[in-house]
């Protein structure tokens, strides 16, 4: 019998990477056919990334979705087309000053500020390939960089414990308003060979659970009627608020852990398989 049905469940909420794209971070054929049998159906497909507006606008346009996109991990969610924001949740401006100590003990990093990410001369292979990756990158000075306004900063480390002591410079009151998410690069099919460690700072809030209150809101869906697909740290809210939480096979043990169901892996079109066996009118 079918996981999910219309009289129980009206939404499905996807993360993006180790999860809706492949191995090589690509939507196949037979997910964009699965997405489009489960929308006939009724139910709204919502994207719930950690990326960019323009990292996602791609995907969003590739499955012909109607919906608000839910981006920078809930820290801004509005139309693809970057237009009417509905929720908007950048770093506070007195932070940034703060933030500079962390930024000061990384290899090299990236301002997220409107459309653009900010970086400083690009000095070394990894750089550039990591520039190349992000959409509407500006290489300029660092005192050129804009100085408020920002959603994100993304930090490049040597390793965990980098991360850490950078993250010990900033004042308590400044780690209590913001928030960090760290892993390492290698999990990115285009970085599988990269040792570099991501720490992405941005404002603390209700992260990607901030779905949530858009759909209840424009669209009248209750939490509990929503089926969250995942397989990261950063899916954790968002499944920890939904009707039915689904881990991919390859998510990591806190997710398997907290999900009402574990589906297979990314790299197998796990979200096909379950969107095809367990989901029904």
């Amino acid at each position: 019998m079918p996981a999910v049905t219309r009289t129980r469940y009206d939404a499905l909420v996807f993360d993006l990477d180790g999860t809706l794209l492949d191995g090589k971070a690509r939507l196949t054929d037979r997910t964009k056919a699965a997405i489009a049998r489960v929308r006939a159906l009724g139910y709204r497909v919502v994207l719930a990334t950690g990326r960019s507006l323009g990292g996602t606008r791609p995907v969003h346009e590739e499955l012909g979705l109607d919906t608000a996109i839910c981006c920078y991990n809930g820290a801004w969610i509005g139309p693809r087309d970057g237009g009417e924001v509905w929720h908007y949740a950048p770093i506070p401006d007195g932070l940034v000053v703060p933030v500079r100590s962390v930024e000061a003990r990384a290899r090299f990093l990236f301002r997220h500020h409107r459309e653009h990410k900010w970086t400083g001369p690009i000095g070394s292979a990894e750089h550039r390939r990591i520039a190349a990756w992000y959409t509407n990158v500006r290489e300029a000075q660092p005192a050129e960089h804009p100085q408020n306004d920002l959603l994100r900063v993304s930090m490049f480390f040597d390793g965990h414990a980098a991360t850490d002591e950078a993250w010990a410079t900033l004042p308590p009151d400044a780690r209590e308003t913001l928030h960090r998410e760290v892993f390492p690069m290698s999990i990115f099919p285009e970085f599988e060979d990269v040792s570099l460690v991501l720490c992405e700072v941005q404002r603390r809030g209700r992260g990607k659970a901030e779905v949530f209150r858009w759909l209840e809101e424009a669209h009248g869906i209750d939490a509990s009627r929503v089926v969250a697909v995942g397989d990261q740290a950063n899916d954790v809210s968002m499944l920890d608020g939904a009707g039915l939480a689904v881990s991919m096979g390859n998510g990591i043990p806190t997710v398997k852990a907290l999900a009402d169901l574990v589906i297979g892996d990314h790299r197998e079109e796990g979200v096909a398989r379950f969107l095809e066996d367990e989901v029904a009118a």
